[in-house]
């Protein structure tokens, strides 16, 4: 199992995690690290392409000041290029850490 810490979260596209390989996200944690409310958008982007409504998982989620939002409830499964891709509604305060497994 591989842990992943990506820097903050920006207000356009950022990518969270690349796929190696085939792997298996377990689990996501988004942390606001502000004292203000901030939105998050996630994506699942497949290699070559960009986000889009398509590939969206998680569509503005409000995550409160010091809190946290948590995705452990069903795998994904990556190809080789795959993406994780978020945007938050600002810049610096968001901050991903993201679990996987090589499958």
């Amino acid at each position: 199992m591989a842990i992943t810490q990506a820097g903050a979260i920006g207000t356009g596209a950022t990518t969270v995690y690349t796929s190696s390989g085939t792997t298996a996200i377990t689990c996501m944690f988004f942390m606001n690290d502000n004292v203000a409310s901030r939105t998050l958008n996630v994506h699942v982007v497949q290699s070559g392409d960009s986000i889009a409504n398509t590939n969206q998982i998680v569509k503005t989620i409000t995550i409160d000041p010091a809190d946290s939002y948590v995705i452990n409830t069903e795998k994904l499964v990556l190809s080789n290029g795959d993406t994780i891709q978020c945007t938050a509604s600002a810049g610096s305060s968001i901050f991903p850490t993201i679990s996987s497994v090589d499958i």
